[in-house]
């Protein structure tokens, strides 16, 4: 009988079987480990992109704050300057609420009255004076009446005075200012304005 010894050969074929297992348990090693490092390396770059954008959003937002203050210190600047431009405005349109008024007198005044004083209160004026008769004063108050700019004119008191030997009378009176005297003083500055540029 032929013997034949298989031993060696299971011995070299289990070797090759174990050395298989063992490349495939390496090779499995080493894909795993290619992709830890793959993803590894993926996720590194993608927090190293967000540490950049966030940086740059850092960046910008530090930029608008400047511009937002830049923009903010602009709108106090305008509300002071809209303020100062009202008041000098203001003060424009008084520049020629005395003229204004003066002159209007001057065009009502009879002949036969003369004024004393005249106290300005801001929208009412005080006059004081003295008139040839009691006609001539109440004439005087009819022409101030039938002015655009003058309202709510009162007698305050009339009395008889001698001036000079002649007798006449003396007169108070209080008016007010109505808005169309600020119109046109308004309008003659602007004409005035107008006329220097």
């Amino acid at each position: 009988m032929i013997r034949i010894n298989l031993i060696p050969y299971r011995n070299a074929r289990r070797q090759q079987k174990i050395m298989q297992h063992v490349g495939i348990f390496f090779a499995v090693i080493v894909v795993a480990l290619l992709l830890t490092l793959g993803v590894h390396s993926t996720i590194s770059m993608q927090l190293y992109d967000l540490k950049e954008e966030t940086l740059s959003l850092q960046q910008q937002n530090a930029e608008l704050k400047k511009k937002i203050g830049k923009i903010k210190d602009l709108a106090s600047l305008r509300a002071d300057v809209e303020r100062k431009l009202a008041i000098i405005d203001r003060l424009q349109a008084g520049r020629f609420r005395s003229l204004n008024t003066l002159h209007e007198i001057a065009k009502v005044i009879p002949d036969n009255v003369w004024i004393k004083s005249i106290k300005d209160r801001g929208e009412n004026i005080e006059l004081s004076g003295l008139g040839e008769s009691n006609k001539a004063v109440a004439n005087f108050m009819r022409k101030l009446d039938s002015s655009p700019l003058f309202s709510n004119i009162q007698l305050l008191v009339i009395s008889r005075v001698a001036v000079d030997g002649r007798a006449v009378r003396e007169f108070s009176l209080n008016l007010s200012r109505t808005e169309e005297l600020s119109e046109s003083s308004n309008a003659e500055a602007a004409a005035n304005k107008g006329g220097r540029g």
